[in-house]
Order: C-alpha cells, then sequence, then structure tokens
C-alpha cells in the first residue's frame, strides 16, 4: 500500500489552443509536492500540442490522484476529461482547480464527479490535500486559511511537464495579486486584491537558473497580475536583470497606461523588449469610466504616444459589451484604435464571470448565461459569442458590433468575418470600399443605421434579449 509519501499526482490543464507558455502555478505546485516526497506529471495542452492524451498518460502513469486546473474558457474540455476518467477510472480522486473553480465554485460543489474544489491560491493546502485525497460521496470545497508568501515559495519546476524538453518561453511571476476593481477583472476571485511582490533578488536568481535547465528558451514573459503597480519596482528588476547579461528578451504580458514613462519604455527596450500591450477597453468615455480601471482616456493617449514614440509596437485590446456600450459606442473603440496608431489591436467579447462586478449589473439590468460560457478563443480567433446581454446591447448587436469592429481595425484575418457578413448579405470589399470613401469619418454617426438596416436587427421581447 502506498504512504502519502510516494502518491503518484496527475496534473492537467485542458485547453482547446496552444500558446507555447507552460501553467506557472501547476510548476509550483510540483515543485512543493516534489520537495515532500511526491511524484507527479503535467500535462499541459496549454503550452504543447504535443502532449498525449490524457488516457495514454493515465495508463503509463498510474496515478492517485488526478488535479485538474480549468479556466471557465476551456470548461467544456474539462468537463470532457472528467467524464472520461471517472467511466474508466471510477474510484480515482479527482481535484479541480484554477480559475473556474474559483468563479464557479457553488455549483461545482454538486457535481458528485468531482471530490474536491479548490477555491484560490493552493500553495498553502496542496500537501495536506494530496495526502489525504479520497474518493468522495460529495465534492469538499477548500480554502486556504491564508495567502502564501511568494518569497517563500520555491521555484517552479517544470521538469515533469510533457515536452518541456522544447521550452522555448519561461514564465516569471514576479508579483501577484492587483489592488485594482476593475469591474469585469476576476482576479480578485481567483488570486487576491492584496499585492503581493517577490523580492527582485529572488526573481533574477530564478531566471539564473533557466540558460541550463532549458537551453532553447529565448524569451522571458513576465505573467503578474499587475507588473507595473509599483513601477519603480519594475524598473528595477529590469536594471537588475540587465546586469545579468542573460540572452533572453524580457516582456512583459501586460502593463497599465498610466504607469508607462519614457524610462520604464527605454528599460524594456535594453533588454529586447519591442513591444508594449495595455488594455484600453472602450473609447466612449462613459462607457470607460463605469469600468473603474482608475485610469484615463487621456492617460490611454499619452501612453500610446510614447510607446510610439519610442518606436515600439502597440498592442490595445478593448472589450465589446461593457455596462452601457452599444454599437454607437463600440465605433468610437475603433475611431480611437485608429487614433492610436496601434500596431495590433484585440477584441474581447465580454464574459461576466460569476464573481465580478459586471457579472452582478447584468443579474440586475440584464441577462446573464451562466451555464453558457465561451470559449475565450476559437482556433486561434477570439469569438464572438457573449454570455451577457441587455435590453439596449442584444446578443445580436453584440456580435455584430464585435464582427465590425475586427474588420475595421485589421484585428484578424478577413477569412472568418468575410464568411459571417456574407451569411447576412454584405460582402467584405463592400464594407471595406464604404470604409475607406466614407465611413472612416463619419462612421459614428451613419454605421450603426447601415449594420441595422442590412443585417436586420431587430430587438426582441424575450428574457434572453437574443
Amino acid at each position: 500500500m502506498k504512504t502519502e509519501k510516494n502518491k503518484k499526482i496527475l496534473f492537467i490543464n485542458p485547453s482547446f489552443h496552444v500558446e507555447q507558455v507552460p501553467h506557472y502555478g501547476l510548476a509550483i505546485l510540483c515543485a512543493i509536492l516534489k520537495k515532500n516526497g511526491f511524484d507527479t506529471q503535467v500535462a499541459d495542452y496549454h503550452y504543447s500540442d504535443k502532449v498525449p492524451e490524457p488516457a495514454e498518460i493515465i495508463k503509463v502513469f498510474k496515478p492517485d490522484v488526478i488535479a485538474i486546473s480549468a479556466y471557465s474558457s476551456e470548461y467544456t474540455r474539462a468537463n470532457k476529461i472528467i467524464d472520461s476518467i471517472r467511466r474508466d477510472w471510477g474510484n480515482m480522486p479527482i481535484v479541480l482547480g484554477g480559475p473556474h473553480a474559483s468563479c464557479y465554485h457553488d455549483d461545482l460543489a454538486e457535481d458528485t464527479r468531482i471530490d474536491y474544489v479548490v477555491v484560490g491560491e493552493a500553495e498553502n493546502i496542496i500537501l495536506d490535500l494530496i495526502s489525504t485525497a479520497k474518493r468522495e460521496p460529495r465534492p469538499a470545497v477548500l480554502r486556504g486559511d491564508k495567502l502564501p508568501d511568494v518569497d517563500r515559495l520555491p521555484y517552479p519546476d517544470y521538469s515533469t511537464f510533457h515536452d518541456v524538453e522544447n521550452l522555448e518561453i519561461y514564465p516569471l511571476m514576479s508579483s501577484r495579486g492587483c489592488p485594482y476593481n476593475c469591474i469585469f477583472c476576476a482576479v480578485g476571485v481567483v488570486n487576491s486584491r492584496k499585492w503581493r511582490p517577490r523580492e527582485v533578488s529572488s526573481c533574477i536568481s530564478e531566471l539564473k537558473t533557466v540558460r541550463t535547465l532549458f537551453p532553447k528558451v529565448k524569451d522571458v514573459v513576465v505573467w503578474d497580475d499587475n507588473f507595473t503597480l509599483d513601477v519603480n519596482r519594475g524598473k528595477k528588476l529590469i536594471r537588475e536583470y540587465a546586469k545579468t547579461g542573460l540572452p533572453y528578451r524580457i516582456r512583459p504580458a501586460n502593463v497599465r497606461a498610466d504607469r508607462i514613462d519614457e524610462e520604464l519604455l527605454s528599460l524594456l527596450k535594453s533588454v529586447g523588449c519591442d513591444e508594449v500591450q495595455f488594455g484600453v477597453e472602450s473609447g466612449d468615455e462613459e462607457v470607460f469610466n463605469n469600468t473603474r480601471k482608475g485610469e484615463t482616456l487621456d492617460d490611454i493617449r499619452r501612453a500610446a504616444a510614447l510607446v510610439k514614440k519610442n518606436n515600439m509596437k502597440l498592442f490595445v485590446s478593448f472589450i465589446v459589451g461593457l455596462p452601457g456600450d452599444n454599437i454607437q459606442k463600440t465605433l468610437k473603440s475603433v475611431k480611437l484604435a485608429h487614433e492610436l496608431n496601434a500596431d495590433v489591436c484585440y477584441w474581447n467579447m465580454l464574459v461576466a464571470y460569476k464573481g465580478t462586478s459586471v457579472y452582478h449589473y447584468f443579474k440586475d439590468k440584464g441577462v446573464v448565461l451562466d451555464s453558457d460560457i465561451p470559449l475565450t478563443r476559437v482556433g486561434g480567433d477570439f469569438t464572438d459569442i457573449p454570455n451577457a446581454s441587455s435590453r439596449d446591447f442584444t446578443i445580436e448587436e453584440r456580435k455584430v458590433a464585435f464582427k465590425v469592429a475586427q474588420i475595421l481595425t485589421g484585428a484578424m484575418s478577413t477569412k472568418g468575418n468575410r464568411f459571417f457578413l456574407l451569411k447576412n448579405g454584405i460582402r467584405y470589399h463592400f464594407l471595406d470600399e464604404l470604409w475607406r470613401l466614407f465611413l472612416k469619418k463619419n462612421f459614428e454617426r451613419y454605421l450603426p443605421k447601415f449594420l441595422a438596416r442590412i443585417v436586420g436587427l431587430r430587438r426582441k421581447s424575450g428574457p434572453a434579449y437574443d
């Protein structure tokens, strides 16, 4: 009989698309477990498309516990994996964690296929959980009593990730948490609003181990919830990294526009970073202010101008469907994207995740389809499926606004958009010419009526507002 010290744990990160960045949180949990005598493997389908199917890994590895970390947008696949485990390995303890478990733990507590639902950060409870894990009649919902001390955690251990020998992008988490209260963001539910930075020296020491462990690494992505909250600390980390002479390009996954200045951009360029990405969310001032980001549109314009002045690529992201949004206001976002002269413009359809402020807003003033959490991305392109709507911005209107915004900013390949528009009797090149010759200067006034007439949008009185 196995003791708790030689149990085998298989971690699974389901995904419908590959981003080539391994799961930092699972690597931390592996490090904690391995240090205490457990054996781990990680099937990270978000990292690599060379990872075998779960059933193949289970047959060979023979785990005692399977732990799945899932985003809500990937839960369809996680659900299928859970089904197959229950069917083929009936008594296998199943632990579910990650953002979906944190946001939807109440719903998951009714799913008797699952044994444990972990809410929030798991580092402080993982040892006890795995040591005693067994098949439960009903899921136990577990929370840590306190947040992990990020400076006392071990470095992430990727050694048991499948296909790790081909790792080229190394994720660094130099801090956790974010104190801001953006209405659409689930960070406060998943991690914490308490910002917890690691010592800069610890981050640098971790990066010094990369060359030996992963010789193919070319880039380091700083995967923080809010890297530039303390912008001086962020600058210090970049300066200290530059002193090491390590060859990796460092790039923060995201920064706040109100923290961008000449010195930060100069430092980023000195370590090979040639791009900056930040969230804009909306070009309409009222909708923007409703997000409670703590920034202004002037902050956005100033930051964008600095990025372009420093000859760096500008990546910006917008959200379609925020409170107060509509087709006309989405077109203001399109106008702002052109004004900012962004190199890449991402459009996200609003998804109202449980626990966020925007979720409560639409529960009160509209409709939220809890059972219909759309994929964030499908086949490399962002989806146009909303899970929230209101009488003043219906599901169909949101879909049209999303597609048009993508086309008018060149946000994605036109193949899928052309198909969408052709279904509604619009030829893509006609719309393109319309934009180029006439609507570019007048689209806020004319395009909403034009689209409504072509697509035949009609408001419906049913509760789904679809």
